[in-house]
């Protein structure tokens, strides 16, 4: 008389093999997981200094259009801004400057070659992390080329 075995479930050899495969799998994957976790900061980081680079540029293509255009680019105008906060792991410094661009003045400050247009602002945003200095967002542009 043979019997034939039930099947109800797995052997302990099954479950052990399962168990050192799962294992062996798992540690691999969680170093890797834990580098994306420590390392995310960075990427939010990139992206609020561009958010701020962007709002500032925005607000110079808004100036450079709202009626005293050229003689309202200045410096003074937009101040240098330091330890700005958005609740990230950074603080920020933003700083504008704005320079001119006098025909025949090389290097002008924009492209670095000699400039012989009319007279033209070069204007330059720059965000970068509070105390150290690192630049993480530039911009530069001519306020020729800014749509009015």
């Amino acid at each position: 008389m043979k019997h034939k075995r039930a099947s109800q479930g797995f052997t302990l050899i099954e479950m052990i093999f399962f168990i050192v495969i799962a294992g062996i799998s798992l540690a691999g994957i969680v170093p890797l997981y834990n580098t994306v976790l420590v390392n995310l900061h960075v990427l939010n980081d990139g992206m609020q200094a561009e958010y701020l680079g962007l709002e500032m540029v925005e607000t110079l293509v808004s100036a450079n259009a709202g009626g005293a255009g050229f003689a309202n680019l200045t410096e003074a105008n937009f101040p240098s801004q330091t330890g700005i906060d958005l609740g990230g792991t950074l603080r920020f410094d933003r700083v504008v400057q704005i320079e001119g661009m006098i025909p025949g003045q090389q290097p002008n400050p924009c492209t670095g070659l000699e400039y012989n247009g009319e007279s033209f602002k070069c204007l330059t945003v720059t965000v970068a992390e509070n105390g150290s200095g690192q630049v993480l967002f530039k911009q530069q542009m001519v306020n020729a080329d800014l749509p009015n």
